[in-house]
């Protein structure tokens, strides 16, 4: 192991080998009840112009959460597809989706979707490409597997624009800089418009979310602010004090209901015209 271990920036890159998997669910459970992720998810359904009877899939599944809301609109009649690269999610998926018509769960690697060409009506994927190797890839494969008119929704943070609230902005904005680093793709949200267009996708749009997470707790869960503190304590000697100093400072202001952290995230969308 070492101080990469369970931190979240790095560790959905390769889930079934981080041993602190416990971690990585917990946070992807804990975002599906805050408010600010419940607004673009719904959203992002509602761009995939779901029906009944219709083929859908949801890449990079993750619990499954998302996976059972897309089963529920097609009905027993359609057909709701996850893959995800993580043995470990996609167990508590079909957990979650048991007893579900029509919802069919597959590892695979997004880079090589285990798909036939023109198979999907729509396809969604929500913050994988921030973590894959080639996000443009990604985009090409699944414009591969979506027949004449279907369409592809991308969720995805740009984390050049992630803030956190504190007294002492100059260490916070280092802060910030440490954790946007150490995501592969931390642009990727400004990109996918650009990214969709290049694949041949038309009627592209976007929208923006801002994800405002509040309090020090929830700040933690989602954005990892104290491990991320860790880390550039290790790399960073001589500065311990001072970002030790920070986070008390966070601490002190969270008993004021005072801290909060957001990032940008771009919700992108179009069409495979025939």
């Amino acid at each position: 192991m070492n101080g990469h271990d369970g931190y979240l920036a790095t560790g959905f890159r390769d889930v079934d080998r981080n041993p602190d998997l416990a971690k990585l669910k917990a946070c992807l459970g804990f975002m599906q009840g805050l408010p600010s992720f419940i607004a673009y998810k719904n959203r992002s359904l509602e761009l995939m112009r779901l029906a009944p009877g219709l083929v859908a899939a949801d890449l990079g599944c993750g619990l499954g959460n998302d996976l059972k809301k897309i089963s529920n609109i097609l009905t027993s009649n359609g057909r709701a597809v996850g893959i995800d690269g993580s043995r470990q999610l996609l167990k508590t998926a079909r957990q979650a989706c048991a007893g579900l018509a029509g919802v069919e769960l597959v590892q695979g690697d997004l880079h090589a979707l285990p798909l036939a060409a023109g198979v999907l009506d729509a396809a969604r994927v929500d913050r994988a490409l921030q973590h894959v190797a080639d996000p443009a890839w990604v985009v090409a494969e699944m414009v591969r597997v979506l027949r004449p008119g279907g369409r592809l929704v991308c969720a995805e943070p740009d984390w050049g624009t992630f803030t956190i609230e504190s007294a002492d902005q100059a260490t916070a904005g280092l802060v910030a800089e440490r954790w946007k680093k150490s995501f592969r793709n931390p642009k990727v949200g400004r990109e996918l418009a650009g990214m969709l267009g290049r694949a041949g996708l038309t009627h592209v749009a976007v929208e923006e979310f801002p994800l405002l997470v509040q309090g020090l707790e929830a700040v933690d869960v989602v954005y990892d602010v104290v491990k991320t503190v860790e880390l550039m304590q290790e790399d960073w000697k001589g500065e311990e004090g001072r970002l030790e100093a920070w986070l008390e400072g966070l601490r002190e202001m969270d008993k004021t209901g005072g801290v909060s952290a957001c990032v940008t995230l771009y919700l992108a969308w179009g069409r495979k015209d025939g």
